[in-house]
């Protein structure tokens, strides 16, 4: 079978906030098949036409061995990558650990590098509760199931993860969590992230959750989820 290269278009070079106690490298991929207004990466998403080809990311890596503990692919969507299994076995036998960033479209990539044992720590968004998603991703329809599928599949499969759920003003309030903890109840931990509206924005002038309201949200999810923390506030 031949493999479709596809080359990453940003690198962010050493990150101590993408990875939880590890020094990372990011790794940010160009497809995406969401639109989501609140998304930081929209310039590169939309606009990026500059790549970094493979053998510098591989030898930047080369270098940074003992200095950088993990390798985060990210995006965009990441399991959107032809070749993105073989990417990560070349890092991962450099004795890498490996996250993914994932949307959560493409249960079977998922599961496929879970079982062949590639990947360390999964981080998947939360977009909304069901009825809302495909309008907070930017699209007029989603196959929801098929993110219904990684949701359990993380949930049932050992692996470390974390749901994550971006709060923006405009798209959220607090009839949407009691449904959106239901979605993946019985998830391990879920992190409500403060919104910084930034020029990379696929939309300008959104707006971030409030503190207070945002540990309203929590309250109403840790009916259903083990640990529910706020991050960036």
């Amino acid at each position: 079978m031949n493999i479709i290269n596809m080359d990453f278009v940003g690198l962010d070079k050493m990150s101590l906030l993408d990875y939880e106690d590890k020094v990372s490298c990011v790794l940010f991929a160009k497809p995406c098949n969401f639109r989501c207004p609140f998304c930081h990466n929209g310039d590169l998403v939309l606009q990026a036409e500059l790549v970094i080809p493979w053998a510098d990311i591989i030898a930047y890596l080369e270098k940074r061995k003992g200095l950088i503990d993990a390798v985060v692919f990210s995006g965009g969507e990441p399991t959107l990558m032809p070749d993105l299994k073989e990417k990560i076995i070349e890092v991962k036998n450099m004795g890498y650990d490996i996250k993914l960033d994932t949307n959560g479209t493409r249960p079977e990539i998922v599961k496929d590098l879970i079982d062949s044992k590639l990947i360390d720590y999964v981080a998947m968004d939360i977009k909304n509760e069901p009825k809302l998603y495909a309008t907070t991703c930017g699209r007029d329809a989603i196959e929801l199931e098929k993110i219904k599928e990684t949701i359990n599949l993380l949930i049932n499969s050992g692996i470390d993860y974390e749901f994550r759920t971006t709060l923006v003003k405009e798209l959220h309030e607090n009839t949407n969590f009691d449904e959106m903890g239901k979605f993946i109840e019985g998830a391990r931990k879920l992190y409500l992230q403060k919104f910084v509206d930034r020029e990379g924005c696929i939309v300008r002038g959104l707006n971030e959750v409030n503190q207070q309201k945002a540990e309203e949200y929590a309250e109403i999810l840790r009916k259903y989820i083990k640990q529910v923390e706020l991050r960036g506030y």
